[in-house]
């Protein structure tokens, strides 16, 4: 009996000890799953910031460099759709895609900050065409509205819906600001969160039809028109002689003559 007891007294202390041993597991288990919860809300704060921050700094053409390497990973490209209705940074690659019918011929891609801030520049440049001159010198920027419920994180790359306008195009005497709606998926190291890739999308013909109804034409139309004034400048230039002919004279004979003052006659038939 006396070994009975102690046998159920070391059986209950081995079961105490299993017991616990569970308990601690499970609750390391638990507060491991809270931590990586965590870790993932803040990664998901921490790539949102850097998506909605690579827009601010386009949208108001950020000359800091600093500014853009602090989110750009070495290596960045930079995808977005060819516009028609502004310069963009490599024109002769442009001009040479326009008859391919590849996806070449419908996107840019640029390749590092250096290409991003010169497209930055490009985009405020036409920007700034919108309207008038401002009275108080201020400049047309993009804003980008992101909500947070549109954007969704698989692993290292993430998507984002955006809406943007043109701000100050108003005040420049246009009658309306430019607004269109976008996609954005980025692409993450996953190391340092800084921006591998992006690849921007949004609707090209809803902002040249906007252009159109503010009575704006786009560069290439431009370009179309100072051709055909130069075309017809050369011709203007020529000055080929023109030929009047004369009625016939009694001998049935027909003078012609040209506006340089030379005549001449020909027997010919009646």
């Amino acid at each position: 009996a006396r070994n009975t007891r102690l046998r159920k007294k070391a059986y209950v202390e081995e079961l105490k000890r299993t017991l616990t041993e569970l308990v601690a597991q499970r609750d390391a288990t638990e507060v491991e799953k809270r931590h990586e919860a965590q870790r993932n809300r803040e990664q998901r704060e921490v790539r949102f910031r850097v998506m909605e921050e690579f827009l601010k700094l386009r949208g108001r053409n950020e000359t800091n460099s600093a500014r853009w390497i602090a989110i750009l990973e070495e290596g960045f490209t930079f995808t977005l759709p060819r516009t028609t209705y502004r310069n963009i940074v490599d024109e002769d690659q442009s001009q040479a895609a326009d008859s391919n019918t590849s996806r070449a011929s419908l996107e840019q891609v640029l390749r590092g900050p250096d290409a991003v801030m010169e497209d930055s520049k490009l985009l405020s440049n036409f920007l700034q065409t919108i309207g008038g001159d401002a009275a108080d010198g201020s400049q047309i920027q993009i804003s980008h509205r992101c909500d947070r419920k549109r954007f969704f994180m698989d692993d290292n790359v993430a998507f984002m819906d955006f809406a943007a306008s043109s701000v100050g195009a108003v005040n420049k005497g246009a009658t309306n600001e430019i607004f269109f709606k976008g996609s954005m998926r980025a692409s993450f190291s996953p190391a340092s969160n800084k921006l591998i890739s992006v690849d921007l999308t949004f609707d090209t013909g809803c902002i040249v039809l906007q252009l159109e109804r503010l009575g704006m034409g786009t560069p290439n139309e431009a370009h179309a028109a100072a051709a055909a004034a130069e075309a017809e400048n050369l011709l203007d230039s020529l000055q080929m002689p023109q030929i009047f002919v004369e009625k016939k004279n009694a001998t049935g004979t027909v003078s012609v003559s040209s506006d340089d003052g030379e005549r001449s006659t020909d027997g010919l038939a009646a």
